[in-house]
C-alpha cells in the first residue's frame, strides 16, 4: 500500500500554517484559530498515517500467510490462510515505474472459495511468491509422509478393527 498521497497531504497541512503564520497572526484571534485548526488537522493526519503504516503487515510463517490491513484509525482487516488452502500465488507489475523499481502486487487465491488476498505495492513480489510457493511445497511434502508414531497408531487401529484373516490379506496384497 502506498502512503505517498496521504504523506503529501499530511505534509501540506503541517507546513501550510507555518508558511501563513505571519499573515494569520496579523488577523488576531481568528487567524490564531485558523493556525491552530490547520496545525491540529496536520497532526491528526500524521497520527493516522503513522498508525496505518505501523499496523499494515504481511506475515509469512511456517503455518500460514497472514495479511493485516489497517485502513484507518479504527478500520482493520485481517486475512489469513494456511498453506494447504492456497490454490495459486501470483504477482504482477502495473506500469513502467513498478517494473523499473521492482515493486508490484502479490495475489493469493484461496482454494474452494472466492477469497483473494492481495498485497499491493510491495517490494520484490516475485521473491515473496517464490518464498510462499517453496514453503507450500515443503508443507505438502511433509503432509504426505506419516511419522513413525502415526503409522504405529494407524496399524493398531487397523488391527483392532479387522479380524486376523482380513488383516493378513491386507498386508499380503
Amino acid at each position: 500500500m502506498t502512503f505517498l498521497p496521504t504523506a503529501i497531504l499530511t505534509l501540506f497541512f503541517l507546513l501550510l500554517p507555518f508558511f501563513l503564520m505571519f499573515l494569520l497572526f496579523r488577523w488576531g484571534w481568528p487567524g490564531l484559530i485558523i493556525f491552530l485548526v490547520l496545525t491540529v488537522v496536520g497532526l491528526l493526519l500524521l497520527i493516522r498515517l503513522a498508525v496505518v503504516w505501523y499496523y499494515n503487515a504481511f506475515l509469512i510463517t511456517n503455518q500460514r500467510v497472514i495479511l493485516y490491513k489497517q485502513h484507518g484509525l479504527f478500520d482493520r482487516q485481517v486475512m489469513e490462510t494456511e498453506y494447504h488452502k492456497i490454490q495459486d500465488v501470483s504477482f504482477y507489475f502495473k506500469g513502467l515505474w513498478q517494473a523499473l523499481f521492482h515493486y508490484g502486487s502479490l495475489k493469493i487465491q484461496v482454494l474452494s472459495s472466492e477469497t483473494v488476498i492481495i498485497m499491493e505495492k510491495i517490494a520484490r513480489p516475485q521473491k515473496i511468491q517464490e518464498i510462499v510457493k517453496t514453503i507450500q511445497n515443503n508443507k505438502s511434502k511433509d503432509n504426505d509422509e506419516l511419522s513413525e508414531e502415526e503409522l504405529t497408531l494407524l496399524a493398531k487401529k487397523l488391527k483392532a478393527r479387522l479380524d486376523p484373516q482380513k488383516l493378513r490379506r491386507l498386508l499380503e496384497g
